[in-house]
């Protein structure tokens, strides 16, 4: 297990300065004539950000969700060209801490959450699909009344016209999806209906004609939110299925299929794959449908059972799953891994019930790995708590995990044990189901186990040939003092071979796009490994500069400062150090600094955008565009440059906080937000050189109400000789003829991420002294200054707290009295 340690220290310093002379009364009389306010506490609640932000297909359209911190929140929609903009109700989302990061399904767990706020553009860029959480006020009462959790407000789905900004709401639907590239239908699975059983036994498909108007959704994936079966015998009794319905958004009408528990639009809207769990378990399977017939679900594996994991390759072409029915009846059923190759669906006999087959028909998805595979392990078992994936080619489905099988659930403990006994009892659900990898080739029908006890992490290379394996069972007991250390290997995925790449290694290991190389950091260099040489070369020991993180003061080895990525064909290697990014050849032939040295002479640092989230490698033959970020002006923008030649090209540059933007998939249109210390960060549009960005957001409007105040980046040097900056926070309609109070907050390199000119922090409640130093000021007569540091020794601290009271002097007009430390 890697302990991972935070390079800011556990103590922070607070130094309280109260200035000679100044009463509450001479501040009150320097109020504004405006109606603008001092912030309050009072103000929290009702103080919204903008989430999950997302831009139409065509450029044409943002939407987003405007989400108040204790309060419903809005969804809100605008034309990019004609300014109109539409607002829904998209209800109320209470505070609540993250969950556990120990769970198993952490990850999912963020996900979903991040999912239920998004709003999401048909593919048409016609309608905007969102979901609708309980009302405050509603979910207030309910919990008043002491409701039973069925019978709790349940979420809703909000379907948006963007001709007119009418909204259709559908009431009682747990999630929804939209095909990504396909218009023209989506789907959303229902809550069961109040007073029944979550299932109904033989109900038909139905088909409902409705207005257009009211036929507006969207995309969400639910693989983290669909329920997960369970192992008969234990746990919680089994889940049944809801009514899935999907709906033509252009000709009006709708299927339901009833007992729906999973399903999955393939990214064309063509096929739509879903699993049955019913009551009726003769019922239960896989089942597709092709949205643009009205022919009745083709089953790829019925019977009785479970179905799960459905999970598509990249081109869509293949769809695999698991499923027990051949072992449903037994205490741990035992899953088997399944593969329909799409268009391979038979003529099915339409009946009287077109939702499910009236008999278990011959199975048109194949079985493919199951516990009889030859070099199947007979302690192991198919997981049905790990995930399926396919390569990138779609020949491979690796990422199949095997765990094994729960037989010691004693707690004991020796001094020779991996970990100490806290540790194992935190790590025990993790163990329990701990899972390791396979990979099943499609087109030699073979098995082979990659993962094991002795390499439980294992990471697939994209074409799946070949895989990262790590081990760090021999350094486990002295990770309390030198974590992290790990052994690497390259591990054949044809056979199931390991060869070692590096040992005791820190960081992690990773293979090039095209897995000829696999690449890591050694805390001070980066190293490429040939993998079909074997060798290592050292890439970055000549470079006149380091890549190792200069301002690292912890006892540990320095990261690295990153990667940009690598060029097409594994041809070379886009490496960062401080400001600059180098291009590298992995055999070590070739490097040149890509950027020409213009971050390190102008203290800017630059960093590769990557536009296209699916994008594997960077194409030499297109413009880069790098994220710029000036080191002693906290100044922000962006740049372009060319793998093939050519100084950096400022496209725009300036006193604020520009994120990375997000492109249009079929335009010409970026989206970006851009904020300060005195600037809320809305969104804004441009084109891909940055002419004439266009503020499509109003969110600043609620900060103009409230006496905000300003910043300033201040560089100085304590009487050591240091040279140090500070934040120095003033309130609106400073006067430096008046005295006033003063807040000094000293932090670690605290204005190299709160930078005043640059940055804005959301009204929260918080860590109070980060609160108190970066937060507007609560009071119009307060000061603050937010000092940096350079170590973490404690002497050190206290002697930049009092000696930077010089600089102090020279910046406010007053002198402090005696300082306190606190």
């Amino acid at each position: 297990m890697r302990i991972i340690k935070s390079s800011r220290p556990c103590v922070s310093f607070i130094l309280g300065v109260a200035l000679i002379a100044s009463s509450l009364a001479l501040a009150s009389a320097q109020q504004p004539a405006t109606q603008k306010r001092p912030l309050t506490h009072k103000d929290y609640d009702t103080w919204h950000s903008i989430q999950s932000p997302q831009i139409s297909r065509d450029g044409k359209f943002v939407a987003y969700a405007y989400m108040a911190q204790d309060a419903d929140s809005e969804i809100v929609a605008r034309n990019v060209a004609s300014g109109n903009e539409w607002r829904a109700t998209r209800g109320y989302r209470p505070p609540a801490p993250p969950p556990d990061d120990s769970l198993p399904n952490f990850g999912e767990l963020i996900a979903a959450q991040g999912r239920l706020a998004r709003p999401a553009f048909t593919a048409d860029s016609r309608l905007v699909v969102f979901s609708i959480e309980p009302a405050k006020a509603e979910l207030n009462k309910a919990k008043k009344d002491k409701k039973k959790p069925d019978d709790m407000p349940k979420n809703a789905l909000g379907i948006m016209d963007l001709s007119n900004g009418q909204v259709a709401r559908i009431d009682r639907v747990k999630n929804f999806q939209v095909p990504e590239d396909g218009a023209g239908f989506v789907a959303y699975l229902l809550e069961a209906k109040p007073g029944t059983s979550p299932n109904r036994d033989g109900a038909a498909s139905k088909e409902t004609p409705t207005s257009p108007s009211s036929e507006s959704l969207e995309e969400t994936d639910t693989s983290a939110e669909a329920p997960q079966s369970r192992l008969a015998g234990r746990g919680p009794k089994k889940e049944y299925g809801t009514d899935l319905i999907v709906r033509n958004t252009t000709t009006g009408t709708e299927r339901t299929f009833s007992d729906v528990l999973d399903y999955s639009f393939s990214k064309d809207a063509k096929t739509l794959a879903f699993t049955v769990s019913s009551k009726n378990e003769e019922t239960n399977g896989v089942y597709v449908i092709t949205p643009q017939t009205e022919a009745a679900p083709t089953p790829l594996v019925a019977g009785k059972g479970k179905y799960q994991k459905l999970t598509w390759d990249e081109d869509q072409t293949e769809l695999a799953f698991i499923s027990d029915r051949d072992d449903q009846e037994s205490k741990q059923a035992k899953f088997k891994v399944y593969l329909w190759e799409r268009g391979t669906s038979p003529t099915v006999k339409e009946g009287s019930d077109r939702n499910h087959a009236s008999s278990v028909p011959a199975p048109v998805a194949s079985e493919i790995v199951s516990n009889s595979s030859p070099g199947f392990r007979k302690d192991f078992v198919v997981s049905d708590k790990a995930n399926l994936s396919f390569s990138l080619d779609g020949s491979r489905l690796p990422d199949e995990d095997i765990p094994a099988d729960e037989k010691v659930l004693v707690d004991l403990w020796h001094w020779r044990d991996d970990y100490v006994q806290p540790i194992q009892k935190v790590r025990a659900e993790q163990d329990r189901q701990r899972s390791y990898r396979a990979v099943y080739v499609v087109k030699d029908k073979k098995f082979v186990q990659l993962a094991d006890e002795k390499m439980e992490s294992l990471a697939p290379a994209t074409d799946g040939r070949l895989a990262i394996g790590s081990d760090n069972r021999a350094y486990r007991i002295i990770s309390d003092y030198d974590p992290g250390l790990t052994d690497f290997y390259v591990v054949n995925a044809e056979d199931g071979s390991r060869k070692l790449v590096t040992q005791k290694q820190h960081g992690n290991v990773s293979f090039s796009p095209g897995a000829k190389y696999a690449i890591y950091f050694d805390g001070k260099d980066w190293n490429s490994y040939s993998i079909a040489g074997g060798t290592i070369v050292n890439l970055t020991r000549n470079l006149p500069v380091h890549f190792f993180n200069e301002d690292n003061d912890t006892p540990e080895l320095p990261g690295s400062y990153g990667l940009a990525g690598w060029t097409k064909d594994d041809h070379d290697l886009l490496i960062y150090d401080r400001y600059d990014v180098w291009q590298v050849s992995p055999d070590g032939s070739a490097a040149r600094n890509l950027t020409d040295g213009v971050g390190r002479h102008d203290k800017i640092q630059f960093r590769y955008v990557r536009l296209d989230p699916k994008e594997r490698s960077i194409d030499p033959a297109k413009p880069l565009l790098l994220h710029a970020e000036n080191e002693d002006t906290r100044d922000s923008g962006f740049y372009r440059d060319r793998i093939n030649g050519g100084k950096p090209e400022k496209l725009i540059m300036g006193a604020k906080d520009y994120n990375n933007p997000t492109k249009a998939k079929d335009a010409d249109a970026l989206m970006f937000t851009a904020s300060r210390f005195d600037e809320f960060p809305d969104i804004w549009i441009t084109d891909a050189n940055f002419r004439n960005p266009k503020k499509v957001s109003n969110g600043d409007a609620q900060r103009a109400q409230f006496n905000w105040g300003t910043g300033e980046l201040v560089p100085f040097k304590n009487t050591d000789g240091v040279a140090l900056k500070g934040l120095l926070l003033k309130p609106d309609n400073f006067d430096p003829k008046k005295k006033y109070p003063m807040i000094v907050y000293i932090y670690e390199r605290l204005t190299q991420g709160l930078s005043c000119r640059t940055s804005f922090t959301r009204p929260a409640i918080r860590d109070a002294a980060l609160c108190n130093a970066c937060c507007p000021p609560f009071k119009p007569w307060s000061i603050k200054v937010l000092l940096t540091r350079r170590t973490s020794a404690f002497r050190d601290t206290v002697g930049v707290a009092i000696k930077s009271l010089t600089w102090l002097r020279r910046q406010i007009v007053s002198k402090p009295r005696k300082p306190g430390l606190q």
